[in-house]
Parts: structure tokens; sequence; C-alpha cells
């Protein structure tokens, strides 16, 4: 058997398979194994969306200064050993294997007590909190899983505490309001530990009070600091960041739409709280690794000729900011949309937002289990705009050839959407081709 074969053995907790949430199999593998992630420094980031591209803006800056860096994401969109990264490098599968070796007898141990054998999630953050302490990191840019209170990740302390934004997704283990999935993710804030967040409404009210209730310093985006966009195009886009204090202009991204400018702001106002914690950091860093931030499958750009764009949009949330990202970046283009969606998602939400801009649609599927049946999406979607020509084609390489096949003019876009899953597919088969 594969290390990644007996990784993926594990069960995944998905709220239907009577998998018990909470943190003992998390500490009692740590306890174990001499809690390594006593020895590391974490910046914690939760929400609904933007967690992966606010974690990537925090590395790169972070690297930029002059730091060793961990990044802890998920999922991976080309190949397992994205999830945990150094310096910008994945994890090498030699000490993947190494560090499996070490784990496998304490996740025996642990299987056997009263705490039950460890989901897939737990064992892979385990495996990377080894990996960030053997290299001796100094700052590891820690991702949530799914929620925050009982994710597998919240057995840390970090130095931050990041929120995104909050909105309705994975209800069947959050909560079914707004406000149960925001005290949710506002379960990593931890007593005395500064959180800043870009959430608006009821949910930042319910991490407002969970910073007061936790003695911890919370700010704001918009009231504590706040970005003014100057400029956007398919080449990126520019803003100022000010907090009251300090005005920083033509500040650059590459990664596109009005929402990145928002996830940019929040990661630089985490580097600012740094500095105030005595951390060097300087302007010129924060500059240079904003601009260098690049993260697979969001608004990201396969094609110009034609243009050919994928993003992981798979909640409404994330639906309706891409729905946004295209009517300023293609907004006389004729648009092919492919998307593959998972049967666990809120279907007609998250498809409304892309098809008012939609002038044909193929529906495909990831070839995972939980993928959305082609046909049942198709109805969907006809119910929707019942103008629209659907295909139903399962393979995501055929609808992207298919898509191509499409394509009239130097005009058209093709636009690969609906699931991450979707995506990690779609990229992997552009990239070889």
């Amino acid at each position: 058997m594969s290390i990644l074969d007996w990784i993926h053995g594990f069960d995944r907790f998905d709220g239907r398979i009577g998998i018990k949430p909470g943190l003992e199999r998390m500490e009692a593998m740590l306890s174990r194994l001499g809690n390594p992630e006593q020895q590391l420094k974490f910046l914690h980031v939760a929400g609904t969306n933007g967690k992966g591209s606010t974690c990537a803006y925090l590395a790169s800056i972070l690297e930029e200064a002059g730091y060793r860096v961990g990044l802890y994401t998920s999922p991976y969109l080309t190949e397992f050993n994205d999830r945990m990264s150094v310096g910008g490098q994945n994890i090498p599968q030699a000490q993947l294997e190494g560090l499996v070796a070490r784990l496998r007898p304490v996740v025996d141990e642990v299987s056997l007590t009263e705490c039950g054998r460890p989901t897939e999630f737990e064992v892979v953050t385990t495996l990377s909190l080894l990996f960030y302490a053997e290299e001796k990191v100094e700052f590891v840019v820690w991702e949530t899983g799914l929620g925050g209170r009982l994710d597998s990740t919240n057995v840390v302390t970090p130095v931050l505490s990041l929120i995104t934004n909050v909105g309705y997704d994975h209800q069947a283990i959050l909560g079914e309001t707004l406000e149960q999935i925001a005290a949710e993710k506002a379960g990593i804030v931890k007593r005395g530990v500064p959180v800043l967040t870009t959430a608006t409404g009821v949910a930042r009210d319910v991490i407002a009070k969970t910073a007061m209730e936790t003695e911890s310093p919370f700010m704001e985006g918009t009231r504590d600091f706040r970005a003014e966009r100057t400029a956007y195009g398919l080449d990126g886009q520019r803003f100022i960041w000010s907090d009251g204090e300090v005005v920083w202009e033509d500040l650059f991204i590459s990664m596109l739409g009005a929402h990145q400018v928002t996830n940019a702001s929040l990661a630089v106002a985490a580097c600012v709280e740094l500095r105030r914690q005595g951390y060097e950091l300087s302007l010129q860093a924060i500059r240079n690794g904003l601009a260098k931030t690049k993260w697979a499958g969001r608004l990201e750009i396969i094609s110009h000729h034609p243009l050919l764009m994928l993003d992981g949009a798979h909640n409404p949330e994330g639906a309706a900011a891409l729905a946004a990202a295209l009517r300023e970046l293609v907004p006389d283009r004729r648009v092919i949309l492919v998307t593959g969606i998972l049967a666990d998602k809120a279907i007609p939400d998250v498809l409304a937002p892309v098809l008012e801009l939609a002038d044909h649609v193929i529906v495909t599927a990831p070839d995972i289990p939980r993928a959305a049946d082609v046909e049942d999406v198709a109805a969907v979607i006809r119910e929707l705009a019942p103008l629209l020509t659907v295909q139903t084609i399962p393979s995501v390489r055929v609808a992207l050839q298919t898509a191509l096949e499409r394509v009239e003019s130097e005009q058209d876009a093709i636009i690969c959407t609906g699931s991450l899953y979707t995506i990690s597919e779609a990229r992997a088969v552009l990239m070889s081709e």
C-alpha cells in the first residue's frame, strides 16, 4: 500500500458518516508525538471564501521579509504534496514517507483508545505539523479545513487569528444560520490573541462578541483598515491601503476580482499588526510579496487566446464574487461556461449568478463520488435559464475540448468553475496539454 493509499484510506468528515467532531484525536496524536505544534508560530485563517488567497498573500509577504514560512492549505489542486510547503516548495516525497512512517504507529495506538480512529484531515494536519517542526519554520500560515471551533487545525495558539468573509456553506455541519456558522469560524479566536476580519453584518457581530469575551484585540475591515481599488484589468489590479495611521499607495496584485483586494487588505492588516508586535516587515517586503502572490484556480488565466479562466467558486458567495469579477473583466465577451459541481452544494444558488453571464453551458462532473449528476445539474440550469443552450459531458477533459471547439472568435471566453475538484482536474488537463 502506498502512503497516499494509506492517507486516503481514512474516513472523511462530511457530516454524514457518523464521525464525531472534536479535537480529542488530534490532541492524542500530538501528545504522543511530543506536541510539535508548541515549537511553532501560527497565523490561523478561517472563513467561508478567500482563506487560501489570504494565506497565499501572507506567506509571500513573510517570505519576502526573509522569514522561513510553512504554508498549510486544502484541498490540493495539482498533487497531494501541494497541501504543505515551506518557502514555496512542496514537501518532498521522501520526507513525506518518513513522516508517515513516524505517524503510523501513533495512529494505530490512538485508534485503539476511546478517541477512535482519526479522520483523513486529522492525519494530514498532524503530518504537516511534524513537517513544519522538522523544518524549523519561523511562521506557519495555517488555513482551517472546515469551520474553526472543532476543526483539526484548532489545536494551536496562534500569533494572530484571521477570519475572512462568512457565508452559507457546509450547513449540515456548521449550522443553518449565519450566526451559527460565524460562531464556528470564531472558534479559532484565542484569549488575548488579536483577531482581524473582513466579515460583515451579523457575522462580524458574532466575531466581535467572541473577541470581547476572550479579551482579544479586534480589528475589522472598513473601520480599522481599508483598501480602495484604483485600477483593474486582466493583468491585475492596484489599490491604496490605509489604517488611519499609514497610507500606502499603488499596491499591486496580479490576482483578479474586487474580492481579492479585500483578501489582500486583510493580509496587509495582519502584517501591520505583526510589525506592531516587533516583527520586521518592511513596506517593500509587503509590496513585493503582494505583487508576487499567485494562487491557482482563483480567477486564474490559463490562456489569453482564447481567454480561458479557472475559478473554484463552489458556494453562493464565491459564485457571486466570480460573477461580479466577470462583469468587470469580460463585459462584452461571449461566455462559454463549463461547470462541474458537488451534489451536497446549494446547486441553484451556486449556478444562478454565473448563468446570467453565460451564452452556452457545458455541464461536467469531477471524478469523485460527491459529484452531482450532470443531468440533474442540467435540469436545474434549464429551470433557472430556459433560453440557455446546455450540453452534458461527464468527462472534464472532453468538456474542455468541446468548449474550445465552440469558440467562434477572439472575443469568446471560456470560464470553468463550480468546484475546486473540477478545477483541479481541468488544470491538470490544460497544463499537460
